[in-house]
Formats: structure tokens, C-alpha cells, sequence
């Protein structure tokens, strides 16, 4: 198979955490190659950013509504994407295994939506960002990742990680570092806006947690106000059967013939497959039956 078709199939397959990543990489890799293509033409640049960046100036950021989703998908530095997305495959995958998909995207939108709020407040109420608030800008991914990572670490503090030279570490020292690193950075670095966005995400993974451990899920709540954008990351339509009566269910079940049931159920399968053992475990014949019904 091509890339198209690998792509295609990931998406299909990887759950929420490998879309939200594949989301970031496309921005990404569609921002450069429309400056690429500019650049070797010898036109003008246009300041593509601008329209994808959030902002402290309230004034801007009002013209701009769109922004406070858009910043947290877009990257211009290779190492800030790269950074990010290892840290969404570390986080997403123990987040989305312990606590599923719906969870994991509303944390990661929350994470970025309270990330944002604090950098805008932070730079219109504290004196020593105030004289930059208006030409000061925030992208990437970052305080939404927070709100994955510091959200499963809140709610499983003592889960043990292997780390590549630290060996077995609890996820809630990881977390405490991150937090400390990004608290003693504002005053210390040219990146103040963003360790304070970073600290907005991880309040909001903090809050999850906690309301989640007592009944209360507000990721899930958020993300069902945004059915279209869930429905693209789950990778499925919108199932409106599940809202309709029993007794209504089970008579549109029955019209649906025979072979697509046993079509659909050979699809379940492989995806369960996939769930416990990885794509790669698949055979050649499971990974073509899929890629067709996928395309169906």
C-alpha cells in the first residue's frame, strides 16, 4: 500500500490518540508546504500564521473567534511538533486505554480552550505582560497535551511507566516535574505566555480527574456539544440508532441483509485484533479485507 492508503488506514484503526496526531501533522506539513511553494516562486509570503495563532489582545482575538481552536493543531518549529506529538503518543495511549476516546479528545480541546484563557488572563491582569498583551501570540499543541497527560496522571497518580533512561516511574512524579519546570519557566524564559498556557492545560487535567473520580465527566459533557468534530476523530457517522426505541432497533437491524452483518461483524473482529495485539499483527488478507471496507 502507498502512503495514501497507510494514512488512510491509521486513521481508520488508530483511535483518537493517532487522529488527533495525524490532524497536527497535516496542519503542519500543509503550512510549510504552501510557503515552500511561495518561496520557490518568488512571491511574497502572506503571514499564513496570523489566522491560526490565538492571541492575548482581546480586540484581535474577538476578530478572530476561530483562533481558540486552531492554535492548539498548529505548529511552525520541527522540534515543538515533534516534542508534542511523542508527548500525545506517550499520554493519549495510556489515556485513551484506561478511560476511551470520547474522554480523551474533550480533554485535549479543554486542556487547549483552559490553557488559552489563562495565558489571555494572565496577560491583561499581571503588570509585567500587560506591555506586550497586544502583540503577543500562542500556537501548538502543548497546553492541550497537558490536559491528556496531567489528566490520566491525576486519575492514576501511582500507574507505573518504563522510562527509555529512568527505568520504572510513577506517572505522578512525571507530572509534578512537568508542572515545576513550566512554573519556575515563566519568569526565566522569552516563552512566559506559553508555560502559563501549559499550566492552564494541566489545571484542566487536574479538574477533570478529580470530577471524574466523583461521578462527574466533564470532558465527555463538553465534547457532546461538538458531535461533528467527535464523529471525525472516532473515525465512524454519527449513530443515531442508539437514540431510537428497542423494539425500533432491533426491526432496522433486521433489514439489514445478511452478508453486510457478516461483513460487519468480520470488521469488528479485526479491530478488536487490533486492539489487543496492534495493526502489525494482522495478516495480509485482514489488513486488504479491512482497507476495501473501509472504502466501501
Amino acid at each position: 500500500m502507498g502512503i495514501r492508503d497507510d494514512v488512510s488506514m491509521h486513521w481508520r484503526t488508530g483511535g483518537a490518540t493517532v487522529r488527533l496526531i495525524l490532524i497536527n501533522l497535516g496542519v503542519f506539513l500543509l503550512y510549510h508546504a504552501v510557503g515552500l511553494v511561495l518561496f520557490l516562486l518568488g512571491l511574497k509570503e502572506p503571514d499564513l500564521l496570523q489566522w491560526f495563532m490565538a492571541t492575548s489582545h482581546l480586540p484581535t482575538l474577538a476578530l478572530r473567534p476561530w483562533t481558540v481552536m486552531t492554535y492548539m493543531f498548529t505548529h511552525e518549529a520541527v522540534f515543538h511538533i515533534l516534542f508534542n506529538l511523542l508527548m500525545l503518543w506517550f499520554s493519549g495511549r495510556l489515556f485513551e486505554d484506561l478511560l476511551g476516546p470520547r474522554r480523551l479528545v474533550g480533554n485535549y480541546l479543554l486542556g487547549g480552550l483552559f490553557g488559552l484563557a489563562l495565558y489571555v488572563l494572565a496577560y491583561n491582569l499581571f503588570p509585567p505582560f500587560q506591555r506586550f498583551a497586544a502583540g503577543s501570540t500562542i500556537l501548538g499543541a502543548s497546553a492541550a497535551v497537558m490536559g491528556v497527560f496531567i489528566g490520566i496522571a491525576a486519575y492514576r497518580p501511582d500507574m507505573v511507566v518504563h522510562l527509555l533512561l529512568f527505568g520504572a516511574v510513577r506517572l505522578k512524579w512525571i507530572a509534578l516535574i512537568y508542572v515545576a519546570i513550566d512554573l519556575i519557566s515563566i519568569r526565566q524564559g522569552s516563552n512566559s505566555g506559553g508555560h502559563i498556557a501549559h499550566l492552564g492545560g494541566a489545571l484542566l487535567g487536574y479538574l477533570t480527574a478529580v470530577q471524574l473520580k466523583r461521578g462527574r465527566d466533564m470532558s465527555v459533557a463538553f465534547i457532546g456539544l461538538f458531535e461533528g468534530a467527535w464523529d471525525l476523530l472516532s473515525g465512524r457517522k454519527a449513530r443515531r440508532l442508539k437514540v431510537a426505541h428497542r423494539g425500533r432497533v432491533a426491526v432496522m437491524a433486521d433489514e439489514v441483509p445478511t452478508h453486510k452483518r457478516d461483513k460487519q461483524a468480520r470488521v469488528d473482529a479485526i479491530l478488536d485484533k487490533i486492539s489487543r495485539s496492534g495493526y502489525d499483527s494482522l495478516s495480509k488478507e485482514e489488513k486488504d479485507f479491512l482497507f476495501k471496507a473501509s472504502h466501501d
